[in-house]
């Protein structure tokens, strides 16, 4: 299970890197605390991606704390697809398909926790 959430989370990175403006960042994206992005329209996404990139121990971090991520991210692409005006239930474009996966691996991690992923 912890294997399919990492793998997952490898679209939505790519998605809000790709749709979050970043050009006037100070930071450069990078997230660094309320103090320094409290004012800043993408301070929730850069503190996402900060958290976890391919670089951040992901595999070291409990099941919780992914599947967390993975519902972060499902919103995210969720939204994209909302403004896009696609039917993400019947759509074939990547994310789509990609939100109807991770639909189901959230449900799962629901199921086999009980409804607690904590």
């Amino acid at each position: 299970m912890k294997e399919d959430i990492l793998k997952a989370l490898e679209f939505p990175r790519v998605m809000i890197r790709e749709n979050v403006d970043l050009r006037s960042c100070r930071f450069n994206g990078q997230y660094v605390g309320e103090l320094g992005c409290k004012l800043c329209n993408a301070a929730t996404e850069c503190k996402w991606l900060t958290q976890h990139d391919e670089f951040s121990s992901l595999s070291q971090k409990p099941l919780a704390e992914i599947a967390t991520a993975l519902e972060f991210a499902m919103h995210f692409v969720e939204a994209l697809v909302m403004e896009s005006d696609h039917e993400s239930e019947v759509c074939r474009c990547e994310a789509c398909r990609w939100l109807r996966g991770a639909r189901e691996t959230v449900a799962d991690i629901h199921h086999d926790s009980n409804g607690s992923i904590e």
